[in-house]
């Protein structure tokens, strides 16, 4: 009978399978984006008369998705900063 495995024991799964982290940035970036994207069709939508009690919505959609893809590309370019930094030049 073969050993039960909990979930404690470690994924014997290749590492090959998981993500590069700027592949996890690229599609956490491009989903802000669309986030940000629809925001602003909301905010053009929400200038007619009927939905002007809305505006909220798309408004918060566009701030929100604004700040994070702002502190996104901050902690990317810090990255990239402090690991050009570390890696002596040629």
């Amino acid at each position: 009978m073969p050993p039960s495995t909990s979930q404690l024991t470690p994924s014997r799964k290749s590492l090959i399978y998981r993500l590069h982290p700027a592949v996890g940035a690229a599609l956490a970036f491009a989903a802000l984006s669309a986030i940000l994207l629809f925001g602003l069709i909301g905010l053009s939508v929400a200038r007619e008369e009927a939905y002007r009690d809305y505006a909220w919505v798309p408004r918060l959609l566009v701030i929100t998705s604004a700040g994070l893809i702002l502190t996104t590309l901050v902690r990317i370019f810090r990255r990239r900063i402090s690991r050009n930094l570390r890696r002596p030049s040629l």
